[in-house]
């Protein structure tokens, strides 16, 4: 198993991409409605909950909250100057 300095770009995107998808099968189940909004308040209070029993933070999840609500990827903004 990869330590957390070894994940690569394609092992935080899956995690994202799998967490992000589980919120959405959980907010279906409910009869909830999906959007970006509420599916990163979701993610927001699943790393919140993980902070707080495990003291982990994802890099995963953190990826996944900023795709969502659009904050802008440090790497592609030095790259377009």
């Amino acid at each position: 198993m990869n330590s957390p300095e070894e994940e690569t770009s394609e092992d935080i995107y899956h995690d994202a991409c799998f967490a992000a998808g589980m919120c959405c099968l959980r907010l279906a189940s409910e009869g909830g409605e999906i959007n970006r909004e509420r599916l990163s308040i979701e993610l927001m209070r699943l790393l919140g909950a993980l902070i707080e029993k495990r003291e982990e933070c994802p890099s995963s999840l953190i990826f996944a909250i900023e795709q969502l609500r659009g904050e802008p990827d440090v790497e592609a903004d030095e790259g377009a100057g």
